[in-house]
């Protein structure tokens, strides 16, 4: 064997070797115990199920070892946040992605993971295939407000359901009148 293999050998052992160490590692336990109960993962270790929060500094330390947790992490934070003790203290590459997904944009790579990778997982945790919605404020007339009460009660839907067909039906207009302005 040559020495240019045994080299790669050599070095191949102490990075497994390396990963075997963090697999038996406390935190790795807690967050992949924690993913698993919460139904988020699935995995061959013999991990018991955790069901305390965890932190955020454990789960990217842990997906270093297993990726799935980084790709899973920004999703979860969005949509089951309880799973943390502490998502009010983000490391920046993270609170950009986060970010990112609630402005409905696709977010930046996160630690070698495609930022299509991290905006897939989001309308599969939780409400499965809801995307969370964005508070916008509007300042409103008396009327405005009037007619929108009036108009909820008619349809018998919420104010904010209203809005959103209310919405549709003019942008469904507008694409009809461009059409045929275009003839």
């Amino acid at each position: 064997m040559s020495e240019k293999n045994s080299d790669l050998r050599a070095r191949a052992k102490a990075r497994h070797a390396h990963f075997a160490r963090r697999r038996r590692d406390p935190r790795y336990q807690r967050v992949i115990g924690r993913f698993k109960a919460a139904k988020l993962l699935i995995t061959n270790d013999e991990v018991p199920e955790h069901r305390e929060p965890i932190t955020v500094s454990d789960t990217l330390w842990a997906g270093e070892v297993e990726p799935r947790l980084i790709e899973l992490l920004p999703a979860a934070i969005l949509k089951k946040p309880s799973l943390f003790v502490d998502i009010e203290s983000l490391p920046h590459d993270l609170a950009s992605v986060v970010g990112a997904i609630r402005r409905h944009e696709t977010p930046p790579p996160l630690r070698g993971i495609p930022g299509e990778n991290l905006l897939h997982w989001v309308p599969r945790i939780g409400h499965r295939g809801k995307i969370p919605s964005r508070l916008k404020s509007f300042r409103f007339t008396a009327e405005d407000l009037a007619l929108l009460a009036e108009l909820s009660r008619e349809l018998d839907l919420s104010e904010t359901e209203t809005l959103r067909q209310a919405l549709r039906k003019l942008a469904h207009a507008s694409d009809v009148n461009t059409a045929s302005d275009r003839e």
